[in-house]
Order: C-alpha cells, then sequence, then structure tokens
C-alpha cells in the first residue's frame, strides 16, 4: 500500500474511478475494426449511462468486502466493480480465487446462485481485439478489478451476441476458454433449479 501513502482515499478512490470510467470509454465502448465494427463490450456505454455502474474498493488482502457484496447484491447496478488495491501478485493466483468464488457462488455459500465474478489483473496478457493503443493511465496506482453481475442477465447478452460475429471476432477458431464454458454450465444448473 506504500503506493497510496501520498493521496488521500478519497483522491485515490476517485483517480481511479475516473481512469476506470475512461477506460472503458476507450477500450469497451468505442467500435472497433477488430470486431467487425462492433465495441469490445456492446452493453457497457447504456450502463454508464444510466448510472448502474457501482464501484467500490477492496483495501486488504481480506475478500471479507467481496463476500459482503455477493450476500448483499444490490440489483438497482448490472454491474459492481471492486476494484482491489491489494490483489494477488500472482494473476494466475488471482484467476484461480475468482473461480473458487464462481464455485462458491454456484454452490450457495453466499446464498444468491444468480451471480457471476469475472476479474482482470494487471499482469493479464492485452486481449488485441479489445485494448486500444490510445488509452493512457491516469495514475500509477496499481490494481485490479472484480466485475460482479447477475449470471442469467450476462448470459442472456452471451446469448443475444452469439447470433451476432462478435464471438467469432473475439475467439477466431479458438474454443472458448474454460471459463467461458463453465459460466455456461454454471448457469444451465441455475435455470434447471
Amino acid at each position: 500500500m506504500a503506493q497510496l501513502d501520498s493521496l488521500s482515499k478519497f483522491d485515490v478512490e476517485e483517480s481511479i474511478r475516473q481512469e476506470v470510467r475512461e477506460w472503458s470509454r476507450q477500450t469497451l465502448e468505442l467500435p472497433s475494426k477488430e470486431l467487425g465494427g462492433m465495441s469490445a463490450c456492446p452493453y457497457a456505454k447504456k450502463t454508464w449511462d444510466a448510472h448502474q455502474v457501482l464501484m467500490t474498493f477492496k483495501r486488504t488482502k481480506s475478500f471479507m468486502d467481496v463476500f459482503k457484496s455477493l450476500e448483499s447484491y444490490d440489483d438497482k447496478y448490472r454491474i459492481h466493480i471492486v476494484v482491489d488495491l491489494e490483489y494477488e501478485e500472482s494473476a494466475e493466483e488471482f484467476h484461480d480465487r475468482v473461480e473458487a468464488l464462481n464455485y462458491a457462488i454456484s454452490n450457495g455459500v453466499f446464498g444468491d446462485r444468480d451471480l457471476w465474478i469475472m476479474g482482470s489483473h494487471p499482469d493479464d496478457e492485452a486481449n488485441e481485439a479489445i485494448e486500444s493503443d490510445d488509452f493512457e493511465e491516469f495514475n500509477e496506482i496499481s490494481y485490479a478489478m472484480l466485475y460482479i453481475q447477475r449470471l442469467e442477465d450476462l448470459q442472456n447478452a452471451v446469448h443475444k451476441l452469439k447470433n451476432t460475429d462478435y464471438y467469432s471476432f473475439v475467439f477466431g477458431d479458438d474454443e472458448p476458454p474454460h471459463v467461458f464454458q463453465l459460466r455456461e454450465s454454471f448457469y444451465n444448473e441455475l435455470i434447471e433449479r
């Protein structure tokens, strides 16, 4: 947390909020020629414009704040971004934790099974179809992000995009990643209950 010592809590959070919003504008919301003119996240702009993004901050190694968010998910928001200022150093460990949380959600550990977490770690490899060469970070603060959404809403959006060329641009000839398939499996279990 040494990187945060020179800034107040408010300044850090506000700086990151602005940076994440600008990253979304430049990286997720703009049409991309690599995606056939579609944006990396076709739903991001509408969600931000409707003020349906909740952003909170995790400032300790403990995941208690994330657990609380899962136990009391607020449907006023379509997505809850947890900015993780004390993330695991290894991207692999971070993503293993995210996957473990998704298994816990699916097994009812937090009560609500209709949730899904995705994560991004500072050491993740860039997705060439999504990353923007134009985006410049605002600050020197390093953080990971956890994105919590309703599983059913996410899968409905996925199914709509399957009727377009979106996934052929994202995955090319490759199989969808393990996480994509796991999410589909957990969704099928959810709707069968």
